[in-house]
Parts: structure tokens; C-alpha cells; sequence
């Protein structure tokens, strides 16, 4: 009973949410979450209270006193409002362990009986009794708590009073429910323990949803917390989602259908038109496993000129600072089952999508989990291979959600694009199709500790320290530097970690050389150990022999690996030499020989073989990005689609050398044309947006050249060109 109960369940929260969850499933329209003080360790008590059906004897006897019972298996709809029902394993009652030492509980379904029943849990931590030794007090009587007139009648007429969910009471029985009392609690309920719990119960049920994505209507179902008086008092009322995501700065509402079509709407503030994306998500197989999805995301910029527009709303906020911790206690992706909530998706901070990984991968680009909001739907029927863990919270991890999470990255990279679009400035003479060598200046991160108002701060608080309108302009100048130097900051640090590329190779070539040279030591002495065992043990000799050939074997294929990533090392850059173009190109797509043969990707080189005088590090760093984007690109097609790639290398009438490679991809989306040349723009899910640039650089920089996106090209995908102009004689 531990393990089932107070172990198994993470946290007091969590072990609430099991309690209204059973209140949903019994039909309830109310739930009353109430606290009776003192609210310490070991004293005071909550009461759950909801106007359900409520259950009969047999009911409590033989479904909610029997442990894992198929009863919801049977019964998967609830036996009056057909509720898809929340509970499947049995067990989620026996979370009230978790938050207390005392379980009583008294429910009628208004028949003219009520059964009560009362657990003190501590009896069940006898490991040597078996259940049916454990006294359990309960017993069958007339309505006391659910009579005409009594306790559950009073409460759900004073809490209604103000807000009636539902059409009051049939006349015709006495009032039905269930009331759960927790005595003797676990845990200390201060402020923030309330508070983060009525967050969490406000995400429960969905917002209204957009109408276009034609979810079903959200259940008449509310949440009503009462606190004791005193400094609690004020978290009394109705749970509620925030003003706040009404709001949105973007927001991205569509569909993705079994068989893999994306329906994406993209939506902006301040922006008339809005952007519609038709899209093909399938990967390799033929649909999604985990079935279809319909989602609204909803998202946020948090630097403080975008978050003043929103101090024109009524969120209940009087400053930035308070706009923003609103948008972040409000952030997550939820994941709703037929209209409730899935633990712990869309708590916040549980990043189940990693979108802070994928940001500190590219921070210009991705978002990060404290400023999106979203909520993603499906269903017990339209995805049953998305299940529940034992213990309530997350799903088991399977095929089925793992493509679920490529999915809903795929839709959200679309709005992280169109974001990046509408945010960008507009170049002066932005140059057609063509990449511009990014420039960076060197320093380290010490420069920015000039950049703060401490100072000013200090005079301020000493010569005006009521001045209250003085002080809130001085937070939000300090939040605007902050939000400024905090991106310069995480720009140089990707540039920072790519310096280090150079010297991580180098490190590896040098141990990676040295262990060669041991390798070949001792493969050299086997030698003449097989040699010397030939007459005396054929069989012994012949083994030996076997694994001399393939450790020697292995060494070559080391020894040309080596070779091959020596041009990305840190070395300083030797003197142009005459380079065949063709065996320059041949030896960088080696590289990606494994993930070519897994992919089933062809490629062919053709064209002219150019001599060109050229450091081979530089045509290995263009060739090994723009064919790891055709690679990536053409991974995402389905298992039966052509997958080539074709490289063509020619001299202009000009004397100039052009490089050309092209795909049989999806090729590159109109809307973003414009911006793959960007440094830190990706359209992949988790692409930094490096590629492009780094090309770019080798080219602009050292051959004087330009990387052009070709339109179109020899295949139905991507075609880029890399022009040199020096050094190509």
C-alpha cells in the first residue's frame, strides 16, 4: 500500500490532482478544494469535496476498496455525462497516503443511503500483515453530509452562489457527491505551496480552444479553493487560467493528421496577414505512429519593449517584471487527453520538448520553455499508443512518443522561422541569394561587467528612496541591458564553442595517433608470434593469424578516419597547393559514408575535374555542410522517395570555379528563402544554423567567392553554389 500510495506519487500536488481527477470521472461539475487550518506538519486537514454520482456500498466495497480493479477497462466512459473517464490502473485513490496519516470518506448517490468509511494508513506498515488483516472502519447510514439541507447541500450552494456551474440539485433525491477528508497532514501548506498548487490545477482543463480546431467542447467542470483566514485568505476562489494567455505575441494553431499532414495557421500581433503551412511531417515511414494531434502553441518575446505593450492589458500586472513572472508561471506545454490534463505536461519548468537545450544550441532562433505556452490534444482513442506511467506522471517512453515530440518540433520550428522573419532587420542592399561572411569582434566576456546601473542605483536609493515611479523606470532600464547583453552574450558563446572545434580535433589526432602507434607496436609482435606458433599449434596460429588481419583491418580504418578530419583541426593553415576538385570532394563526403548508407542516399560527382591551388581543410568544410543539410533533408522523405544527391564542379567563361550541390529534397520553402543564409537561422527542429555560415565564410573569405541558393536545380530539392574566385588558376 506504501508503494501504490504515499511512494509512488511525486508530490502533495500531484496526489490532489489524483482526487479531483476521480471527481471528473464520477461526473462532478464542482470539486471543492478546502483547507482547514492549522495547515502543519502532523494538524489540520483538506477536505475534496464534488457533486458527482457519488457511490453506492457495493461501489466502495468492491471497486474503490479493491486495488488495480478493471472496473474503467470495462467502463471507459462515465455512466452519466460519457466523460472519456481519467483513471485506468485502480490505484489513483490510494494517493491520499501521500497527504495524510488519516483517510475518511463519506459519499451517497442521494438513494436515502451514505457510506462511510475511515483508513488510518499507518496500520498498513505492518510488512508482515496481509491486506484483509488491516481493520478498515465503515458502515452504511442514512445522509448526514449529503441530507436536505446538510453540510454538502450548504457548501455547494454557497460556493455556486456566486458562480453556479451546473443546474442545481434534482428535487426528487437528496443532494449526491463524495467528500475525501485528509487528516493529520503530511506536509506544511504555506503560500507557495498553494499557489503553485492552484497554477497547477489551472492548467488542468484547456483555455477555450480556437474554433477552427474543432476540439470537443470543454467539459462543465470548476475548481473552487478555500482557504482559512488570515494571510491565505486571499488564494480563495475559483481556479482560473490566466488573462495572460489570451495574449499571445505568436501563435501557431493546426493539425497533424495520421497520415502525417501538417494544417499550420501562424498568427502574430500586430501583423495583419496571417501565414498558412501545408506540410508533409512523415520521416522515413508512411504516418506518425502516435496518431493524430491537434495543438495551439502560444508564445511570447520577454525583452522589455515587447512586454510593455502588454502593461495596456489587464493581466493583473502593475510592472514588466510582474508581466514576465506571468508568462513564465504560466509556461509549459500541456498535453491534453480527451480534455484533461496529462501530469506533469505544461507544469512549469518540466521541458519535455527540451526547447532550453535546443536554445542554448541557437539562441537567436529556437524559444526557450519559460516563454511558450501550449496546448497539445489527443485522445484515448486516436492515440492508444501513448500511455500513462504506473505512477500518474509523464508517458511511457515508446516509439509512439518519441514521434510525437519530432512532430510537434517540426510544427514549432515553423513558428520559431516566421518569427525570426517578422523580427529581422531588413539588411541595407540585402545581395540576391548570396551570403555575406559574418563578422565578429574578439574580446571576452569581461566587457559586459561595464554594463549596469549599480551605480546610478545606489545615488537613487539614497537621495529618492520614495520615489516609486523613479525606481520602477530604473528596473526596467536594468532589464532592458540585461535582456541585450544576456543575447550578445550567448551569440559569442556559440562562436566561442566553435573556436574550440579546431583545438578538440587537434587533441584527438594527437591521442588518437599516439595509440595508432602503440596499436602497430604490438600488432607487429603478434606477427611474429603467429609466425612462431605455426608448427607447434596450427590451430592457435591460425586464430592468431584471424586476429592479427582484423585488428589491422581496424587500424587502417582509424588511420583514414584520422586523415580524413585532419583539415578540420585548429593548425595553423598551410600553403595553397594544387587540388583535384573531385578528390578534394571525394574524400570530405567519405565522412558521411555510414549515414549515407543508412539513408540509402546516392551521390554522384561530376563535371569537369578543376585543378584549383586551395588549403583542402576549405573545400572539406563546404562540401561536409552542405552535404550534411542534403543528408538531414533527405532523411525526412518517405522510405519509398529518391534520395540523390549529385555534385558538379565546372569552370565559368570568366575563369571562375563553381561548385555545385543539389538534392532530391524537399527543397527550400519560399517564405524563408530569404534568411538561410543567416547566421544562427535553421529550419530544422533542432538545427543551430551554422552550416550555411561557416560554408559561407571559407568562401567569402578566402577565394573571394559567394554561396548562392540556385533556382532550379538539376533535382526536384536544394541546389547551392559556391563560386570561387581566387586562388583558381
Amino acid at each position: 500500500m506504501s508503494t501504490l500510495g504515499e511512494e509512488l506519487i511525486s508530490n502533495e500536488r500531484v496526489a490532489l490532482t489524483e482526487l479531483v481527477k476521480n471527481a471528473y470521472d464520477a461526473d462532478a461539475s464542482l470539486v471543492v478544494i478546502r483547507f482547514n487550518a492549522p495547515l502543519d506538519e502532523g494538524v489540520g486537514s483538506i477536505e475534496v469535496w464534488d457533486d458527482g454520482h457519488g457511490m453506492s456500498p457495493e461501489t466502495v466495497r468492491g471497486t474503490w476498496m479493491e486495488i488495480a480493479t478493471p472496473y474503467r477497462h470495462r467502463r471507459p466512459r462515465s455512466e452519466e455525462l460519457g466523460r472519456r473517464v481519467l483513471g485506468a490502473k485502480g490505484i489513483g485513490r490510494f494517493s491520499a497516503a501521500r497527504l495524510a496519516l488519516v483517510t475518511s470518506l463519506a459519499t451517497s448517490r442521494g438513494d436515502g443511503q451514505e457510506v462511510t468509511l475511515r483508513l488510518d494508513w499507518g496500520r498498513f506498515s505492518d510488512e508482515d500483515a496481509y491486506l484483509d488483516q488491516v481493520p478498515v472502519n465503515w458502515s452504511v447510514r442514512s445522509p448526514k453530509v449529503f441530507s436536505v439541507g446538510g453540510e454538502a447541500e450548504q457548501l455547494f450552494d454557497e460556493v455556486a452562489a456566486e458562480f453556479r456551474t451546473c443546474a442545481p440539485a434534482r428535487q426528487d433525491r437528496n443532494p449526491h457527491g463524495t467528500v475525501v477528508r485528509l487528516e493529520g497532514l503530511r506536509q506544511r501548506w504555506g503560500a507557495e505551496s498553494i499557489e503553485t498548487l492552484k497554477r497547477s490545477l489551472s492548467r488542468l482543463l484547456p483555455p477555450p480552444p480556437p474554433a477552427e480546431l474543432d476540439v470537443p467542447d470543454r467539459p462543465e467542470f470548476s475548481i473552487y479553493i478555500e482557504t482559512p483566514p488570515g494571510e491565505l485568505q486571499h488564494y480563495s476562489g475559483f481556479v482560473s487560467a490566466s488573462e495572460a494567455l489570451a495574449h499571445p505575441h505568436y501563435r501557431l494553431v493546426g493539425t497533424v493528421d495520421t497520415d502525417g499532414q501538417a494544417h499550420l495557421t501562424l498568427t502574430a500581433t500586430g501583423v495583419d496577414e496571417e501565414l498558412v503551412i501545408h506540410e508533409d511531417l512523415r520521416q522515413g515511414t508512411k504516418f506518425p505512429t502516435c496518431g493524430p494531434v491537434k495543438l495551439d502553441i502560444r508564445t511570447w518575446d520577454l525583452d522589455s519593449g515587447s512586454l510593455r505593450k502588454l502593461l495596456k492589458i489587464d493581466l493583473g500586472a502593475r510592472n514588466i517584471s510582474e508581466v514576465r513572472r506571468l508568462i513564465r508561471g504560466n509556461s509549459g506545454v500541456a498535453l491534453y487527453r480527451d480534455g484533461f490534463r496529462i501530469q506533469p505536461f505544461g507544469e512549469t519548468g518540466y521541458d519535455w520538448l527540451e526547447f532550453d537545450q535546443r536554445r542554448v544550441n541557437n539562441p537567436t532562433m529556437r524559444f526557450s520553455n519559460n516563454q511558450v505556452a501550449g496546448f497539445v490534444y489527443i485522445s484515448a482513442d486516436g492515440n492508444p499508443g501513448l500511455r500513462d506511467r504506473s505512477h500518474r506522471e509523464g508517458l511511457i517512453d515508446s516509439p509512439e512518443y518519441e514521434e510525437l515530440r519530432r512532430v510537434l518540433l517540426q510544427a514549432v520550428s515553423r513558428l520559431e522561422a516566421w518569427r525570426y522573419k517578422l523580427r529581422r532587420p531588413e539588411p541595407a542592399e540585402p545581395p540576391e541569394g548570396q551570403l555575406l561572411a559574418p563578422t565578429s569582434e574578439g574580446g571576452g566576456h569581461g566587457v559586459f561587467q561595464t554594463f549596469t546601473l549599480d551605480p546610478l542605483r545606489d545615488v537613487v536609493n539614497q537621495r529618492y528612496p520614495d520615489d516609486l515611479v523613479l525606481g520602477r523606470a530604473l528596473d526596467e532600464a536594468t532589464e532592458a541591458i540585461n535582456d541585450g547583453v544576456q543575447k550578445v552574450q550567448e551569440i559569442i558563446s556559440q562562436f566561442s564553442r566553435l573556436a574550440t572545434l579546431g583545438t578538440l580535433v587537434d587533441v584527438v589526432l594527437h591521442d588518437g595517433r599516439a595509440a595508432l602507434t602503440r596499436i602497430a607496436y604490438v600488432l607487429r609482435r603478434l606477427n611474429k608470434l603467429v609466425k612462431g606458433t605455426s608448427e607447434q599449434d596450427p590451430d592457435l596460429s591460425a586464430a592468431l593469424g584471424k586476429v592479427h588481419t582484423d585488428f589491422s583491418a581496424q587500424e587502417k580504418a582509424l588511420d583514414r578516419l584520422f586523415t580524413r578530419v585532419e583539415p578540420l583541426s585548429g593548425r595553423q593553415r598551410g600553403r595553397p597547393k594544387n587540388i583535384s576538385l573531385h578528390e578534394a570532394i571525394d574524400e570530405a563526403v567519405s565522412v558521411h559514408e555510414a549515414e549515407l548508407t543508412k539513408q540509402g542516399i546516392t551521390v554522384t560527382v561530376g563535371g569537369d575535374d578543376v585543378t584549383v591551388t586551395a588549403e583542402p581543410s576549405d573545400i572539406a568544410q563546404v562540401i561536409l555542410n552542405l552535404v550534411g543539410n542534403s543528408i538531414y533533408w533527405l532523411s525526412t522523405l518517405p522510405d519509398e522517395a529518391d534520395r540523390s544527391i549529385i555534385i558538379t564542379t565546372g569552370r565559368t567563361p570568366e575563369g571562375e570555379v563553381d561548385i555545385d550541390v543539389a538534392d532530391s529534397g524537399p527543397g527550400v520553402r519560399e517564405e524563408i528563402r530569404d534568411l538561410i543564409f543567416d547566421t544562427y537561422f535553421s529550419d530544422k527542429p533542432d538545427g543551430i544554423g551554422l552550416g550555411l555560415s561557416i560554408a559561407g565564410s571559407v568562401v567569402k573569405d578566402f577565394y573571394d567567392g559567394d554561396l548562392y541558393l540556385v533556382s532550379p536545380g538539376p533535382l526536384a530539392g536544394a541546389c547551392f553554389r559556391a563560386r570561387l574566385r581566387r586562388r583558381v588558376g
